[in-house]
Formats: structure tokens, sequence, C-alpha cells
């Protein structure tokens, strides 16, 4: 069985469209698997199997997965164990089996050449929204990052793959026409469209498509704020087929820049000291600024601990 990824920016509506094909009677799907690529930074060489387990017992998500490591198997093989364990945990009879990634996701081809990349996008501008509202970023100049790595990441992807190995599918698309785009996706996979995959909200925590919840940048941003996003990138913006504002270009200079990079700072801590509390991110920033590896350790398991009870 030759697996699919579903690629794109975060906040782009990756889980959404992951749950939908989770609920196909003979899909599966899971997501937040970045673990599998991130270290694979140097494409000339594999990290051995050991580094990649002492790794991966700090790594949030991986804890989160519960899954098991041997550091006596090379890098691809964990990797692909890690992969076969995860499907292997569905009931159904699959034919497909996959997983979401939102980073590093053209690297994926290192560890499996044969499989299918759909490419999810969104509205940069609901994107860098987003991720302000999660405290990612600390404003919407540097949540705009998240969509443009994602654009840059896929390029680099697609463009050493076969016509039947990638497909692109819009996220407004897919909220207006959920059953023509997925009967779309299904048939990219070899499978046909199910209606089960539309039941995806009766047993998660995310709602059913909406089409009220599109284009939420034109009421929620200031015109600042979209034109922050749309600064630089006009063109990217049009060539995904989504329509600039009337407000005019801005035209940043040295200090804005250096003004946009302390107020996505002071933005973060703040929406940090909101999450862990004063004394946890304080004792947390201080730890790792003083090099105490032990105690920077525990309090970021802490700190992991508390992000997980926000994670849908």
């Amino acid at each position: 069985m030759n697996p699919f990824f579903i690629v794109g920016s975060v906040r782009s509506g990756t889980t959404m469209l992951r749950l939908m094909l989770d609920h196909h009677p003979r899909i599966s799907c899971f997501g937040e698997f970045e673990y599998a690529v991130d270290l694979l930074d140097d494409p000339n060489s594999w990290p051995s199997g050991k580094r990649y387990a002492i790794w991966l017992a700090h790594e949030r998500r991986f804890r989160a997965s519960n899954l098991t490591v041997d550091s006596y198997g090379s890098y691809p093989e964990i990797a692909n164990k890690m992969f076969t364990e995860q499907l292997a945990r569905s009931k159904k009879t699959l034919t497909v089996g996959g997983a979401a990634v939102h980073r590093h996701f053209e690297r994926l081809p290192r560890l499996w050449p044969d499989a299918k990349f759909i490419y999810l996008y969104r509205d940069p501008r609901d994107v860098a929204k987003s991720c302000v509202q999660l405290g990612w970023a600390g404003n919407v100049w540097t949540g705009r990052q998240f969509w443009l790595t994602a654009e840059e990441s896929w390029k680099k992807l697609s463009q050493n793959l076969n016509s039947h190995q990638r497909m692109e599918v819009c996220n407004e698309e897919l909220v207006r026409n959920p059953v023509a785009q997925l009967t779309e996706v299904t048939r990219f996979l070899g499978e046909e469209y199910s209606p089960e995959m539309l039941t995806y909200h009766k047993t998660s925590t995310y709602e059913p498509p909406d089409i009220k919840l599109l284009d939420q940048w034109k009421k929620k941003l200031s015109q600042r704020e979209i034109q922050l996003v749309e600064a630089g990138i006009q063109e990217q913006i049009m060539t995904r087929g989504y329509i600039l504002s009337a407000y005019p270009p801005l035209n940043l200079g040295r200090l804005d820049y250096l003004k946009l990079k302390l107020h996505d700072k002071l933005g973060k801590q703040r929406y940090a000291v909101q999450r862990y509390g004063f004394s946890l991110q304080t004792s947390d920033f201080l730890a790792r600024k003083l090099g105490l590896s032990r105690l920077a350790e525990k309090l970021a398991l802490q700190k992991q601990a508390i992000d997980q009870q926000f994670i849908k």
C-alpha cells in the first residue's frame, strides 16, 4: 500500500480534510506526522537510529502518539514502522492510508518516493489571522510566513513529482462544495466518494463545513493588518485565485521590519504567559537562557502537557 500525505500550512484546513478522509470506510489518515521528517535537514545523509530515537523521546507530537521506537533500526526503518503502527490502529479493512504533514514536507519522498500528495491551501490572510489567534505568531506579518513557507515547500516538492502523484485542493472550495471536492480527492487516491466522510463532526470536536466561516479576515483584520499580509506577495495571492483588497500596497522600511519583529516577539510572549502562567513561562525562559538543561526539559514537558489540553 503506497501512502498518501495531506500537506499544507498550519491553519489551512488540513485537519478537516484529514478527518473527512479518515471517516471513509476504506481510508485511514492520521495527523501531525512532522516528526517523520524534521531531522532530515541534510539531503545527503541519514541521522542514526539512536539519535532519532533520543530526539523523538522529547518530541511533543510523537509523545502524544504513544508509539514505540526501536533505536537499533535505521532512520527509514523507524519512520516506516511508526507510519505502519499508526495505520494498524484502524479497525477498517484499508485500501489507502495516509497522514498530514505541515512542514518540511518536501522531504517526504526520501522516505516514500511513490507516495501521493494532496496540497491543501487557504487564503493567507485567514491563515495569518488564525496563527495569531493561537499564539503561533505575534502579528499577521509573521503569521503569513507559515503560508509562504508551505508554498515554497510545495513548489520544491511538486516539481519533482509525476502528475499522478500530486493534487491541489483549495480550502474554500472544499468548504463550499465538499462532495464535489471529496469525490475528486478519493478518485485521486483510487477510491470512491462515501457520504460517511461528511459525518466526521459526530466523532470529533470539529464542526461541519460552514461557508459563513470563510473570508473571516474581511471582518476581523484591520486595514493595516490586511496590508501587512498582502505586502510584497500580491502576485502570489492572485496566482492562488484570491482577490486582493482595495487597500494601497505598503512600502515597508528597515525600521518597520524591526518594529514588526519586536511586536511579534512581545505578542507571542503575552500569549505564552496567558496560556502557561507567568511563573512557568518565566522559569522556562531562564532555564533555557542559563543552560539548565534538565530543568528546561522538565519545564518543557509541563508546557507540552498544557498544550495537549488545547489540541482538538
